[in-house]
C-alpha cells in the first residue's frame, strides 16, 4: 500500500474543537489522528503530521489552507 494512494481530509468532531485528520484509500480509513484545536501543541503536531503525509506523496488537496486552531484560521 502506497501513501500516494491516500487522500487526506479533515473531519470536525466534538463541536469543532476536536478535529479528525484521516487518510483514506478508496472508502477505507487507513490512518487517522485527532487533534485539539484549542491546544497549540496539538495543532503543531497535526501540522507536522500533515507535512509528513504531503511530503510522502499523499493527496492533501482537500485540506484547508490553514488548520482550525492555527494562527490566522477563521474563528481564531
Amino acid at each position: 500500500m502506497s501513501v500516494r494512494d491516500w487522500r487526506v481530509m479533515l473531519v470536525p468532531w466534538a463541536d469543532r474543537r476536536l478535529w479528525f485528520i484521516q487518510a483514506r484509500r478508496g472508502r477505507r480509513v487507513v490512518w487517522g489522528v485527532v487533534y485539539d484545536a484549542a491546544d497549540p501543541d496539538s495543532v503543531a503536531l497535526a501540522r507536522r503530521a500533515i507535512a509528513t503525509l504531503r511530503s510522502a506523496g499523499a493527496d492533501c488537496s482537500a485540506l484547508p489552507a490553514v488548520l482550525p486552531g492555527s494562527p490566522g484560521a477563521p474563528g481564531a
